[in-house]
């Protein structure tokens, strides 16, 4: 019987998969339980498995022979074991330490025509010896493998590979009865025709890893196969290595019944975009196709990975759509009527011209307030357009209504600026403006609690502390969210439910494609501030600064006449070296002009050379 995708992953072991034992499949359910987002481990399926996807993929499928191998080179080259073992090293380590073996395999081709190379690793822990003796009995001598990684030269000129998990080396089905290696098969007694099966000795059936739960095994060809094409290679899930978990999907995917994976994109889509089926994209995206590159899936650009790309897309567009239709359909508890003397109460706040750009944004939120739909915008636009005074003035416009405002930052220095700037633009309109923030004092908060709550304060600026259970509106009206890349969907939906179903704006400096935007903020409309206002005042600093300039030569030109003698002046910008014999006080830097800045050094030899004769000198 087939698996499907609602199969529970504490039954595989029932479909012997990849030699799964009860207690072995109820580890990994437990492991995907926490990717899954599920507290109930009968509840982890078969899908949440597939979507445990690669980190990585590794192309192991060229082998490449000893000849062709080059320091610096990340390869796959098959091996024939000439002989293995681990020798010790830090045998003078504390005696608290545990002991610390190299685990070393030498290889060579099966003709012997090239100069062998070297597979290593380090062995650690208290049962170290053990360890070692297990690897030499799992590669002894003749059997075939395959080893990849970074190649590199020791001193002596042979090549070697260092690796942090031996788990990574395959070992692959002998070449052949027929193939005697390294001369074992003549080491054969005839009374002995079991010892070597396929010309391999064959002592791993018999061994358990003291690094692992599971027995190894006997050689799988099957299995062998997977480990040395496009690999995947996958983080480590509870006590499943990469190696293990390849087979443990390879043997899913298998036997999964492909049929009945039910596609919901429309057939016209998936043509229209040139997408594979679902089922076809997770067997691709955990075993790439013939074909297909490595690079393509490194880059997300492979069929598989577009397809599952475009389902999450899709669907959280499509979820986004019927927030956002839902979220029309809510009654807005606070109507903002935006008349003439608001208006002309706007001009005299600002403190600049606003330009086109912050003028057709002001005029969409304005619309949004008048509103009886509750006002979800999003206002885009880089650091300096002038976002913050878009803000403010949706925030006078609702204060000029009896509601109040808040405004809330990702970090106290923001939250403090913010403070500071509307202070001086909301000054003289006799608004109350508070900040709260984590750092504020306790007596502090108490008084801002208070004041909130019977409407005594108007504007409240603040960071997360603004969304405390403890704070509470009067009537609050506008909610501003600065960074809104900085604060969940949780945190916007808390300072919603502050008030009767506030307006709500946010504000983000990070540049968002259009389409993107539509996507990823699909319950918001968006607003782009695309033009930075001009600098105010830009002909009068440059000529602050050039005033500013003149000043300072003046000061060095009074200082190059008071000062001492003994004393040689060497220009700061720039001057003439000349090759002279070397002496502390012959390489020295003219000055270029006596109009420049300068630094001011002693030169003297001798103390009783004159001033013109130390310039001489130099």
């Amino acid at each position: 019987m087939k698996i499907t995708l609602d199969t529970p992953i504490i039954e595989l072991y029932r479909h012997n998969i990849a030699k799964l034992t009860s207690a072995m499949s109820r580890k990994l359910a437990v492991a995907l339980a926490t990717p899954a987002a599920k507290t109930n481990v009968d509840a982890v399926t078969v899908e949440d498995l597939l979507n445990y996807f690669p980190a990585r993929y590794e192309d192991r499928s060229n082998f490449l022979s000893i000849d062709q191998i080059e320091p610096g080179m990340e390869a796959a080259v098959e091996l024939y074991v000439r002989n293995s073992g681990g020798v010790q090293v830090g045998k003078s380590r504390a005696r608290n330490k545990p002991p610390l073996f190299i685990f070393e395999i030498t290889g060579g081709d099966l003709q012997r025509q090239h100069k062998p190379v070297t597979v290593k690793w380090f062995v650690s822990g208290k049962g170290a010896s053990d360890i070692v003796n297990w690897y030499r009995d799992r590669f002894p001598r003749g059997t075939r493998l395959v080893a990849y990684g970074l190649w590199d030269e020791d001193n002596r000129g042979q090549l070697f590979l260092k690796i942090a998990k031996p788990e990574e080396i395959e070992i692959l089905p002998p070449a052949g009865a027929d193939t005697d290696a390294f001369g074992l098969l003549s080491n054969v007694a005839e009374s002995e025709p079991g010892a070597i099966a396929t010309g391999l000795p064959t002592p791993r059936s018999a061994i358990r890893n003291p690094q692992s739960d599971e027995d190894e095994g006997d050689l799988d060809p099957a299995l062998a196969t997977i480990h040395t094409g496009r690999v995947p290679i996958y983080r480590k899930l509870g006590p499943f290595q990469t190696k293990r978990l390849r087979e443990i999907f390879h043997n899913v995917i298998a036997d999964l019944d492909m049929g009945s994976i039910a596609d919901e994109m429309p057939a016209d889509l998936l043509e229209r975009h040139k997408l594979i089926p679902r089922s076809q994209a997770l067997a691709e995206l955990h075993f790439p196709a013939e074909g297909t590159s490595v690079a393509d899936y490194e880059m997300f650009r492979s069929p598989a990975q577009q397809r599952l790309i475009f389902d999450e897309f899709f669907w959280l567009s499509f979820a986004m759509q019927l927030l956002r239709g839902e979220r029309q359909k809510e009654p807005k508890g606070t109507v903002i009527e935006i008349g003439d003397a608001t208006k002309e109460r706007l001009k005299n706040i600002l403190p600049f011209t606003l330009t086109r750009a912050q003028k057709k944004v002001v005029g969409e939120i304005f619309a949004d307030l008048k509103s009886d739909a509750p006002m979800n915008r999003l206002i885009q636009g880089d650091v300096g357009s002038g976002k913050t005074i878009v803000a403010f003035l949706a925030m006078f416009a609702a204060m000029e209504n009896s509601y109040q405002t808040a405004l809330m930052a990702p970090t106290e220095i923001l939250a403090e600026q913010h403070f500071r700037n509307a202070q001086k633009i909301f000054d003289g309109t006799g608004y109350q403006i508070e900040m709260l923030i984590g750092s504020t004092k306790v007596a502090e908060k108490r008084r801002i609690y208070a004041a909130l709550a019977s409407g005594d304060v108007h504007m409240i600026i603040g960071t997360h502390a603004i969304i405390q259970d403890k704070v509470e509106f009067d009537r609050l009206g506008l909610a501003v969210i600065d960074e809104q890349h900085r604060f969940g969907v949780m945190q916007r939906a808390q300072i919603k439910a502050a008030g009767k179903n506030p307006d709500i704006l946010v504000m983000t400096a990070t540049p968002i494609p259009r389409s993107l935007a539509m996507t990823v903020y699909g319950d918001l409309d968006v607003s782009i501030i695309d033009e930075l206002p001009a600098r105010p005042h830009a002909d009068q600093d440059r000529r602050l600064r050039r005033r500013q300039t003149r000043r300072r030569l003046s000061r060095h030109r009074t200082r190059d006449k008071a000062r001492p003698p003994g004393v040689c002046r060497l220009s700061a910008y720039r001057g003439i070296r000349q090759d002279r014999p070397k002496s502390r006080d012959r390489d020295v830097r003219r000055p270029a002009s006596a109009s420049l800045p300068a630094i001011y050094c002693w030169t003297a030899s001798r103390p009783n050379e004159t001033c013109r004769e130390r310039r001489d000198h130099a």
